[in-house]
């Protein structure tokens, strides 16, 4: 994500080192236990912070009403308060939405042309993030309407996603949906791993996610939505008001597919699907 920003800020004529330089910060644990991630921001005066994840922009929002904020991938900007509109966001922030609610039901639907035995499904859920728990009612509104059955489980540490799965595999789910959050990206090799471990297929919303060994992803390309960033930087460096810059939605979605960990769990996907995804990792 980190690379994809910076080669779209270099296409615009930014170099580090020159005209531009980059303060990052990863919060250790939630923000609430790393306020200095935010801090440090604002103490080195930059101009533009680009946050990513709905957590993110919060805790930004919370420390500042004056630096301009880009957000990156969250799900329902308006519903969430950080914005008056998409089309005029009225304050300090703007940047893509990134519509993971509104995915749930397509996700569910794909998860069950590769699983059509399905009836119990495990979903993993962060309960930090308020766009997860948008996710979560989605996905199981989606369930509910196709009669089948939901066990949720909490989990943000590899300790907790190994709890989770766990929990998953000892409820007899079929599947697993892992709903979209920063720290599935993080602990993306882990989670595969439990997965695996407990033979249970997973579908994300991120090809990140399947790169690592899960099964199945769609949804936007954060790489994409991390360039469009690099653009709402541009303008906002050149003297645009983030008030006035539309919020935009990703325009452009993976559908991404695991053909070995399919194999590993026994499973066959159909054709029309294997033709349909734009990558398929062997």
């Amino acid at each position: 994500m980190l690379n994809a920003f910076r080669d779209a800020m270099r296409d615009r004529g930014y170099v580090e080192g020159q005209n531009l330089t980059l303060y990052v910060r990863w919060p250790q644990g939630t923000f609430e236990q790393d306020p200095n991630a935010v801090i440090d921001l604002l103490r080195a005066k930059v101009d533009v912070i680009v946050a990513w994840s709905t957590p993110a922009v919060i805790a930004v929002r919370h420390a500042t009403s004056e630096t301009p904020i880009v957000m990156a991938s969250v799900g329902d900007p308006v519903d969430s308060g950080f914005v008056a509109s998409l089309a005029h966001p009225g304050g300090n922030i703007t940047g893509i939405s990134a519509i993971t609610a509104d995915l749930s039901a397509k996700l569910l639907g794909l998860f069950i042309q590769i699983v059509p035995t399905m009836r119990v499904i495990g979903l993993v859920t962060n309960a930090y993030n308020p766009n997860v728990a948008m996710q979560l009612r989605e996905s199981q509104d989606a369930i509910s309407k196709l009669g089948l059955q939901s066990e949720v489980v909490e989990a943000r540490t590899p300790e907790e996603f190994e709890a989770g799965f766990a929990k998953l595999r000892a409820r007899h789910v079929d599947g697993v949906i892992v709903l979209a959050d920063p720290v599935v990206i993080e602990h993306k090799t882990r989670i595969a791993e439990l997965a695996l471990a407990a033979r249970l297929p997973t579908a994300f919303q991120r090809r990140e996610n399947v790169e690592a060994g899960g099964l199945f992803s769609y949804g936007g390309n954060i790489p994409d939505q991390f360039k469009y960033a690099a653009s709402y930087v541009d303008r906002i460096l050149k003297g645009a008001k983030p008030a006035d810059l539309p919020v935009e939605q990703p325009t452009l979605f993976d559908f991404t597919i695991n053909l070995r960990t399919a194999k590993t769990l026994g499973l066959t996907i159909p054709l029309q699907l294997l033709a349909a995804a734009n990558e398929v990792f062997q």
